[in-house]
C-alpha cells in the first residue's frame, strides 16, 4: 500500500468486477463515490481507500491556490470526464470529415475556454488524396 492510499478516505465497495484473462486478472472495485480501484485480488473488507478522491481533493486545493476566484466545482472529476468526452467528439468529427484516422488529429482543450487548438497531421498519401494528385 502506498502512502497515497494511507491518506485516502475510505469508501464503501458497491461492486467488484473481474477483468482480464488467465494470468492477467484484475479486480475492479466500484466504490460508493463513483471511482474505481483496480487490484490484483478481490477485497474481503467492506471499505477501500479511494486514491482518486484524494487526487481530486489535492487538485481542488491547487486550483484555489492559483486564484481561480472560487470557480472550483465540488465534482471536478465529472468536469474532467465531460471535457474528455467533448475532446473525443471533436477529434472524431474532424477525422471523419477529412477522411483521416483519429490518430492523425490532436485536439487540445483549455479548462476555461474549451477548444484551444486542433492539429491535423497529414501523410503524403493524405495530401495526394485531398489534392487529387
Amino acid at each position: 500500500m502506498t502512502t497515497e492510499h494511507r491518506q485516502a478516505p475510505r469508501r464503501r465497495i458497491e461492486s467488484i468486477e473481474r477483468a482480464g484473462s488467465w494470468g492477467n486478472v484484475k479486480y475492479r472495485h466500484l466504490l460508493e463515490c463513483g471511482h474505481t480501484e483496480s487490484r490484483p485480488r478481490a477485497a474481503t473488507v467492506p471499505k477501500l481507500a479511494c486514491a482518486w478522491c484524494l487526487r481530486v481533493e489535492k487538485q481542488q486545493t491547487q486550483l484555489l491556490a492559483l486564484g481561480t476566484g472560487g470557480r472550483v466545482s465540488e465534482n471536478i472529476d465529472e468536469e474532467v470526464v465531460e471535457q474528455l468526452e467533448t475532446q473525443a467528439k471533436i477529434k472524431a468529427e474532424i477525422s471523419k470529415r477529412l477522411g483521416l484516422t483519429s490518430e492523425a488529429v490532436d485536439v487540445t482543450m483549455s479548462e476555461l475556454l474549451g477548444l484551444r487548438v486542433a492539429t491535423v497531421f497529414l501523410s503524403r498519401d493524405d495530401v495526394d488524396r485531398m489534392t487529387g494528385q
